[in-house]
């Protein structure tokens, strides 16, 4: 077993931009990404409100990461802090960092590591307080939320300064007193008391060019090794049907041009690289004049997805001059009227003259993401995928760039909080199925990545689950699929759930957007009709019911 405190140190001395305080009086917080420090070290999310906190002269904030050296290592694998590598229990407060289902797991066994107590009735002065946020607390935090004091709602922004003076005095008195404030603070969820008006809450900035955004801390062990990640764009209001982005984060926001080329500028005192992040970044409306702006104050641009239908060639060239190896569109769907019945308003067209503008760029991959097991999709729409699939290689290749295509297939999960989200998964012998009809027609020297049916299946069960969830991975030892599929028939998760044709668990959070608009959205999906995307806020638009 490695030093994991000698871990952390050197960890620390490669990264530049790491905040390390003195302890003495003040409130220390631990900021917990449930993964690697490699994954983790590339989530915007964790760096934002890392520096939210230490912004505060009377808090220490500091990150930890649950980082098995294998995956063969015994659980729970001891987790320390990286600034001053203490254990996580000598902390006032945990505050977990949850972007993806799979993470659940090793959010319990970081709370083992540190001897404390999985449930929050279980926890009392003595331990921290444990709070969570992240996409999953918005789309349902009922699966985890027996182990949490408290459940954040929205945007760290807008809930940290009522966080930080209820933390002031409540840390040091009665905790029951402390849960009282802190559930009347508007965005928090806190389990122990139920919210007087059924459901909390969403929380939002509504302008997110008065906050920042970038990345303070670099080091080359990430992901995206020594780039300054900079959120360009929040939410998205294109509306495909299955992606909680389009619902859970609306309404689209967009920082301000001169903004964003301000803090590019003060990056490359640091790193020539600069990525921009957001869900809807090629939504930008002034994306062209941002990249290529970047570009020739000397950046090396990467952005994190682009729409296949707005493919500007000037883009493309300041991306190629930056280094980028990859660009990635998502049509989702490979029929015309799939693409329609998810809202995903792009034609076969449009998808093959932007394949023919990344190759006339010199890409060497050319990236796409679709989906199988859609509601509503047939056998043919997947054979139109491969068709669709081996066309666009026709287009690259005429490019004569020598451009590589790249198909990432994944099963659908239906998500809380979206158009599909009372809709049963398409089987795995299904997937698998039609998985097969890809690798059988698709044309040879197309690189085709698809996730297992199986391991779609339990993400949908800890995305859609109630409170049983919470003793199923208290259950668990290791994190194998096999382990997963135990647990989840051993405690009555699979197959079909008790609140089918009942409120949901996840109707504890109101994340603004009506019921109402959500089956208008299934039913569109039914007879294929398209809806427009939000329009922009001036508009007054009360379609979906967040503005």
């Amino acid at each position: 077993m490695p030093d994991v405190r000698a871990l952390a140190r050197e960890r620390l001395a490669h990264e530049r931009g790491a905040t390390v305080k003195d302890w003495g009086g003040r409130i220390a917080v631990a900021i917990v990404y449930p993964n690697s420090y490699y994954i983790g070290m590339s989530n915007l999310a964790l760096q934002t409100v890392y520096s939210l906190f230490n912004a505060y002269p009377d808090f220490v904030c500091e990150r930890a990461f649950y980082d098995p050296p294998s995956r063969d290592a015994r659980h729970p694998y001891p987790v320390v802090s990286m600034e001053s590598q203490r254990s996580l229990a000598d902390f006032a407060v945990l505050a977990f960092t949850l972007s993806y289902e799979f993470d659940y797991f090793n959010m319990v066994q970081t709370l083992r590591s540190a001897g404390i107590p999985l449930y929050s009735e279980q926890r009392d002065e003595r331990h921290p307080l444990v709070i969570a946020g992240g996409a999953c607390m918005l789309t349902n935090p009922a699966g985890v939320a027996p182990f949490l004091d408290v459940a954040v709602v929205g945007e760290g922004e807008e809930v940290i300064p009522a966080l930080v003076a209820a933390w002031r005095d409540g840390l040091y008195g009665s905790r029951d007193e402390l849960l009282d404030e802190l559930a009347e603070i508007p965005g928090l969820y806190v389990p122990s008391r139920p919210p007087i008006a059924g459901a909390v809450e969403r929380q939002w900035v509504h302008d997110i060019s008065s906050t920042e955004a970038y990345s303070t801390i670099l080091t080359a062990d990430t992901e995206l090794s020594d780039m300054t990640l900079i959120e360009v764009a929040r939410g998205c209001g294109r509306g495909c049907r299955f992606c909680i982005a389009g619902y859970v984060f609306r309404p689209p926001r967009y920082r301000r041009k001169e903004q964003l080329l301000s803090i590019v500028e003060h990056s490359l005192a640091h790193t020539p690289r600069v990525g921009l992040l957001g869900a809807a970044v090629a939504d930008h409306p002034e994306l062209s004049e941002l990249v290529v702006g970047a570009h020739e104050l000397g950046a090396r641009v990467s952005v994190s997805s682009m729409r296949v239908d707005n493919l500007d060639p000037r883009v493309l060239r300041a991306l190629a001059a930056g280094g980028t190896k990859t660009v990635t569109v998502a049509p989702e769907a490979g029929s015309e009227r799939m693409r329609l019945a998810i809202n995903k308003g792009v034609t076969e067209e449009q998808i093959l003259e932007g394949a023919a503008r990344v190759g006339e760029a010199g890409a060497a991959r050319f990236k796409l993401y679709f989906m199988i097991g859609l509601p509503g999709e047939e056998d043919d729409d997947v054979y139109a995928m491969a068709a669709l699939g081996n066309k666009i290689k026709d287009r690259l290749d005429r490019t004569g760039s020598g451009t590589r295509l790249v198909l990432s297939v994944s099963p659908t999960i239906p998500k809380p909080w979206t158009a599909y989200q009372y809709e049963v998964q398409a089987a795995p012998d299904v997937i698998k199925r039609r998985q097969g009809i890809l690798k059988q027609h698709l044309a040879p020297g197309i690189d085709l990545r698809s996730d297992s049916p199986m391991t779609a299946r339990v993400d949908d069960v800890l995305s859609r689950a109630d409170a049983r969830l919470a003793p199923m991975l208290e259950s668990m030892t290791d994190n194998s699929l096999g382990a997963y599929r135990r647990a989840i028939a051993e405690h009555g998760l699979d197959g079909p759930l008790p609140w089918e044709g009942e409120r949901p668990p996840w109707f504890i959070v109101d994340v603004g957007m009506t019921e109402r608009f959500l089956l208008r959205e299934m039913d569109k999906h039914e007879r294929v009709r398209r809806t427009i995307p939000c329009p922009p806020p001036e508009v007054g638009c009360k379609l979906c019911g967040v503005c």
